[in-house]
């Protein structure tokens, strides 16, 4: 209560409890259930929020809770954004588990979450309100022209930001290094880099599927893509991968969440491509190929990327939806065979009414980034319970830093998820290098906060996207 409230008796201060007019025209409040529809109780004042923020997960009454971050795309124009609501849900079940396990020296996490609706500018604003009112080290984000928005002001805050789904080569390049030899940005989701290559040798027959090329009969290949730094970084490296001396390629790119896509399906109609690569998001993806069935050209075979691997796509297509069967597609692997995808895929259906989290890109890979962050944390808070270290940005950044294979022996090794994050959370916080295997596969972090990873190609099959071969991307 500040000095003004002072003045009123106790009688009506019992009445109005803390929320009161000031003359400056502010509400004076104790919590935010003080505070109107869209505020939030600041240092003792009913503030707005920005738009789209206001959720929070996990226990926020706890008042030694590590609060942490996510300005994450839930919604576009078109309404929720599965794929991503599959992503935060992973999130979620990942921090459930974490506080399960008494968090970090007792200490649980809480997450407040802000929906960026898909703009680079509102994430931004955002983000800048989560590490100035909500004080978090650590800011999850999604997609590469977001993130690379929030990177400009969580680096300078010396805040922990990891996106799960931010591939651009671009994120690499991001001087991060502030406080901290290890870098602020981090991700899971590996670089388009090596999807680029993937596409791009798959397309001219040189990597084979199932010990035969993909296609037998292309020659004209068409390239559509969002024109941000997603969709300009993988065009990019599949279009360098393409011998063009055996191989047309034509192109044309598009604004996100726009409405008309005329001059792509121009670009598709005139130049009739053998196979059409979508690099984009499936609400997108979903309106070139309904306008372009409406211009007369039914029988285009597609090819998907990894932002458009996501269930809605079938939704958005309406009756169009059996023209994309058969269609291929490439992703970071989801669908893998070992113990630890299993049982996260497992458990994330127990918890989500049955819902495959392998139907969607990028849910294994935000499911890790939240066990990477408490791993991070406990580096941070260091291995004295009785004298913890503050868990800062740099520090969680550090702890990250072991997060490598090391020198052969160096290294101890564990699963991340439910039966192996005690182990790895007692090593890390005692300074030990650490190998892990998450749930979107090994994460062998490099020195600028990357890790490789395997591939998925997929194929449409009555309505759901089917794994049909895990690859190794090439080194070259």
């Amino acid at each position: 209560m500040r000095a003004l409230g002072l003045m009123m008796t106790g009688s009506t201060l019992l009445m109005a409890g803390c929320s009161f007019t000031t003359a400056g025209g502010l509400t004076e409040c104790e919590t935010s259930s003080d505070c109107g529809t869209a505020q939030v109780c600041t240092a003792g004042y009913c503030l707005p929020q920005p738009e789209g923020c206001g959720e929070t997960y996990g226990p926020a009454t706890a008042t030694n809770a590590i609060p942490l971050g996510a300005a994450v795309p839930l919604s576009t124009s078109d309404g929720p954004d599965e794929s991503e609501v599959q992503a935060l849900n992973a999130i979620k079940l990942a921090l459930d588990e974490v506080n399960q396990r008494e968090g970090v020296n007792g200490r649980p996490f809480v997450l407040h979450i802000c929906d960026t609706r898909s703009d680079p500018n509102r994430a931004a604003e955002q983000a800048q309100w989560l590490i100035r009112e909500r004080q978090v080290p650590m800011i999850f984000a999604s997609s590469s022209a977001q993130a690379l928005a929030v990177s400009s002001f969580t680096v300078p805050a010396g805040v922990l930001m990891i996106t799960y789904s931010g591939t651009s080569p671009d994120i690499a390049a991001i001087n991060d290094q502030n406080g901290t030899d290890a870098g602020l940005v981090w991700r899971t989701a590996p670089s388009d880099v090596l999807q680029g290559r993937i596409i791009g040798d798959l397309l001219q027959g040189s990597l084979l599927v199932e010990g035969a090329p993909l296609y037998t009969d292309v020659s004209r290949i068409g390239i559509s893509y969002v024109n941000d730094a997603y969709g300009q970084g993988l065009f990019g490296v599949t279009l360098g991968r393409i011998d063009a001396t055996q191989r047309t390629v034509t192109s044309a790119q598009y604004t996100r969440n726009g409405t008309d896509f005329a001059n792509v399906v121009q670009h598709i109609t005139t130049s009739q491509p053998d196979v059409e690569v979508l690099i984009g998001f499936s609400e997108d993806n979903a309106r070139i190929i309904n306008q372009t069935a409406v211009a007369g050209r039914t029988n285009q075979r597609w090819f998907f990327t990894d932002a458009g691997k996501d269930r809605g796509l079938f939704t958005a297509l309406g009756t169009n939806a059996g023209l994309v069967e058969g269609a291929y597609g490439t992703s970071p692997a989801q669908a893998r065979p070992d113990l630890v995808y299993q049982l996260f895929a497992q458990r994330f259906r127990s918890a989500y009414n049955q819902t495959d989290p392998g139907q969607y890109s990028f849910t294994a890979h935000a499911y890790d980034a939240m066990y990477l962050v408490a791993l991070g944390a406990a580096y941070a808070a260091g291995p004295d319970v009785n004298s913890p270290q503050p868990i800062t940005g740099a520090r969680m950044a550090d702890g990250l830093a072991l997060v490598t294979p090391g020198e052969e022996g160096t290294s101890l090794n564990f699963n991340l998820g439910t039966d192996g994050f005690a182990g790895a959370r007692a090593a890390i916080r005692n300074g030990q290098v650490i190998n892990v295997t998450g749930a979107s596969g090994n994460l062998d972090f490099d020195a600028t906060g990357e890790a490789p990873s395997e591939y998925e190609l997929f194929r449409v099959e009555n309505g759901e996207f089917v794994t049909v071969q895990l690859i190794t991307p090439p080194a070259q």
